[in-house]
């Protein structure tokens, strides 16, 4: 095997993560955040009930936003629900630049009525 990127260590095919900043969850303004996705909220009503996150690792061990959306039941419904996805995600995007913040986003969508039987604390 040869030397990856000039370092004297095997190719292992293991990522390259050399150069690459990495943010700890203390470097992120989480009032800046929290406002960011406030604003998305607000402009996505009443299709998005509201939007609850989290920070931590992901599979892979980067850092990463995890964010549950709340959607309203007429949001949720099939007609319907890609294209709100597709809003949220996108809306996300721009307001709650993730990326400046060294974060890896992932979403993920419920309606009101299935957080109602559920009742998960994480989603209220």
């Amino acid at each position: 095997m040869g030397s990856y990127r000039g370092m004297d260590t095997p190719a292992s095919g293991l990522r390259d993560n050399l150069g690459v900043p990495m943010v700890p969850r203390g470097f992120v303004d989480q009032h800046e955040l929290a406002n960011a996705i406030r604003s998305v909220e607000e402009a996505l009503h009443p299709d998005v009930v509201l939007i609850r996150y989290s920070l931590g690792s992901d599979w892979a061990g980067d850092p990463s936003i995890f964010f549950r959306v709340l959607l309203s039941d007429e949001a949720a419904k099939p007609k319907r629900l890609q294209k709100v996805a597709q809003s949220v995600a996108m809306k996300l995007a721009r307001e709650v630049d993730v990326e400046s913040f060294g974060l890896h986003a992932y979403l993920n969508f419920r309606s009101k009525s299935e957080q109602d039987k559920l009742n998960e604390p994480a989603w209220a």
